[in-house]
């Protein structure tokens, strides 16, 4: 039996209300605390826990995975196609996690263990491989009946109230190193553009990687004036330049308003940090009013 045309209306109202709610509100959801937010497996580690914790009044219920991503010279995490997944090393091959999906009660914790497993079937010595855990809430959707039954019928009219329901997922970095893998790294000198990303001048670099492990470290940019007054132009934790990228570039706005870039000199450097795995260090000097007499 055919529905009559303002019911099915108003049936698929109902139903759009809530699909437009599942996927545009992913920053209302209640996320999930998870720490370590990084982790490096090598040599001497070959095992990990990673806690989950639930901070919201309910019981919530959390998808496990490994997710894959590549990294854009800007930065940007996108999800690997099969073309990039075939060009980088992912993980999916060394590392073994449990349990796959969760249910944990509010104010609670869960623990996820990580496993890294040598293939056996090549040598995978001095290499890294990458990935990321992918925790994601999964939602409890209500059913149709459940809604009509709490928002019903008034003056024969439906009367419709949106109900949060949300995704959120959240992303864990993985690093896994046999043997001894190596890279070089160097700060390519840039200068400053006039018209940056916010419409002000900014200072232009890139970081620069070779070898066959990831960068992962501490960046600092500080501006040097005639007078040898320093200002913090920016300092960034955690600044990754993932394999195969031969490079990251930066274009950096200075959160001080009206200092002038193109006097005195600009100091970038970029060390590594021991929980990265590395040592490298690589310190330039960018003098704008050199570069503009070239």
């Amino acid at each position: 039996m055919v529905p009559s045309s303002a019911k099915w209306c108003k049936v698929v109202g109902k139903v759009c209300c809530l699909v437009l709610v599942l996927t545009a509100s992913w920053a209302q959801a209640q996320g999930v605390s998870v720490a370590p937010s990084r982790i490096l497996l090598d040599g001497n580690t070959k095992s990990a826990t990673i806690f989950l914790s639930n901070r919201s009044n309910e019981a919530e219920t959390y998808r496990i995975s490994l997710a894959y991503f590549t990294m854009e010279e800007n930065g940007t995490l996108v999800r690997a196609d099969s073309l990039a997944t075939a060009m980088a090393n992912f993980g999916g091959e060394v590392l073994r996690y449990s349990p796959r999906r969760v249910v944990i009660p509010a104010g609670s914790s869960q623990t996820v263990r990580l496993l890294v497993r040598r293939p056996r079937d090549r040598n995978v010595d001095d290499q890294e491989f990458r990935a990321h855990l992918s925790v994601t809430s999964v939602p409890t959707v209500p059913r149709l009946q459940e809604i009509e039954a709490e928002y019903p019928e008034v003056d024969g009219e439906t009367q419709f109230m949106a109900r949060p329901v949300a995704s959120v997922e959240t992303l864990v970095p993985i690093v896994v190193r046999f043997g001894h893998p190596e890279a070089q790294l160097s700060v390519a000198s840039g200068g400053v553009i006039e018209d940056g990303p916010s419409g002000h001048p900014a200072v232009t670099f890139s970081l620069n990687r070779t070898g066959d492990r990831s960068l992962y470290g501490n960046l600092t940019v500080t501006h040097i004036d005639p007078m040898g007054n320093e200002s913090q132009v920016y300092y960034g934790r955690g600044i990754a330049v993932y394999t195969p990228n031969p490079r990251r570039v930066f274009t950096l706005t200075p959160p001080i308003e009206g200092l002038n870039l193109n006097s005195g000199r600009i100091v970038v450097d970029y060390q590594e940090t021991p929980d990265g795995g590395g040592n490298l260090r690589s310190r330039v000097e960018i003098n704008p009013s050199q570069l503009s007499q070239r």
